[in-house]
């Protein structure tokens, strides 16, 4: 829109003291300004989408791809992202059938807005010779992702704890407890081999609704895409996923509810809460699991409402990973870090009535 001084300019060219051609130049040079400083400031709301494209996925189309790795967003509404330029290759615009080359970087256009809050109240749990275990609470994401941009275990980490830290595995953002972190990329990558070689182990605490009669038992079922939920991010029971193992065992019974110690024999998404729930026994506070697909609709769309509470029961999931036992890379010793069963899931289990 024409400013103050391009309207004195305007009237210095009606009255003769400026030739119209020289009027015109001066509106585009300022409106180019503009543009340019209206896409500079655009340009600070378009956020890297995962790492630079690998060998490995060299060739994929990019629609296929974005679908495939991104799932917030199905395979059409990625074709309509593209045709808005909302999603740019190497900070340029590429329609949906472009095929990917290697170290080509996704950003995607999500501009700022208010985070939820959450409890950024992480500490270290153990430290020796660059390896950290670090406390995660509840409700707090581990990555950037949709709403999520500074709050967030990874944003917290580097600035209360050591800017050069970074998570070697992952925790959902409900579930609390150890998360084994590393100052350095060396460290974090044998770390990682040694989730790939099962040799680190992870145990689990767990309220479950139901109450368990038998002391112990173990599932080993595959775990794949939920193809009958309408979630896409959902997990279930699936003759197509990969092979898991979880072993569960009775701590505490009470009438209705069940404290369990768990162990994942593998490490698939969702793992715990699909073993449990396919059980019978869906964690307490699991929005995801149980058995109603509407229930975490009505969770995402309006919060933790009566209805939710009804049947999760409380709004905090029910999981805490309470022991981490791994090889350290360094002196190749096998270290245990343990973290108590948290006060809010005490509380929780207490209020859940008598012990049977």
């Amino acid at each position: 829109m024409p400013s103050k001084q391009d309207f004195l300019f305007m009237e210095r060219t009606i009255n003769g003291s400026v030739k119209k051609d020289d009027l015109l130049k001066n509106l585009k040079i300022r409106f180019s300004m503009e543009k340019i400083k209206e896409n500079t400031d655009e340009s600070q709301d378009f956020r890297l989408l995962g790492k630079a494209i690998c060998e490995e996925n060299e060739g994929l189309r990019l629609d296929f791809y974005l679908a495939k790795n991104f799932l917030f967003f199905s395979r059409n509404q990625w074709i309509q992202a593209l045709k808005k330029g909302s999603v740019l290759i190497n900070n340029g615009v590429k329609k949906a059938s472009y095929r990917l080359k290697e170290k080509d970087q996704i950003s995607y256009f999500s501009p700022q807005e208010k985070e939820p809050e959450v409890n950024r109240h992480i500490y270290p749990i153990w430290e020796k010779m660059g390896v950290l275990a670090i406390f995660k609470p509840s409700s707090l994401p581990m990555h950037e992702g949709g709403r999520y941009r500074l709050n967030t275990f990874c944003q917290v980490l580097k600035e209360d704890i050591d800017k050069n830290c970074a998570p070697v595995h992952r925790l959902d953002r409900e579930t609390s407890g150890v998360v084994l972190c590393a100052s350095c990329p060396d460290l974090r990558r044998l770390l990682s081999e040694g989730f790939h070689k099962h040799e680190i182990e992870k145990t689990y605490f767990a309220i479950v609704k139901g109450k368990v009669e038998k002391d112990s038992w173990s599932v080993e079922q595959k775990i794949g895409t939920d193809e009958l939920s309408t979630l896409r991010t959902k997990q279930w029971v699936s003759e197509k996923g990969s092979y898991a193992f979880t072993e569960f065992k009775v701590l505490e019974r009470k009438e209705k509810f069940t404290l369990l110690l768990v162990k994942p024999k593998t490490g698939r998404t969702h793992q715990i809460r699909v073993h449990a729930a396919w059980s019978g026994y869906p964690l307490v506070g699991d929005k995801k699991y149980q058995g109603d697909d509407n229930i975490f609709i009505e969770y995402m769309e309006k919060g933790f409402t009566k209805k939710v509470e009804n049947i999760c029961l409380f709004d905090r999931l029910c999981l805490h990973a309470g022991k981490i036992s791994f090889i350290h890379p360094v002196d190749k010793k096998r270290h245990t870090v343990a973290s108590d069963l948290p006060e809010d899931m005490k509380a929780i289990w207490k209020s859940l009535g008598e012990d049977s």
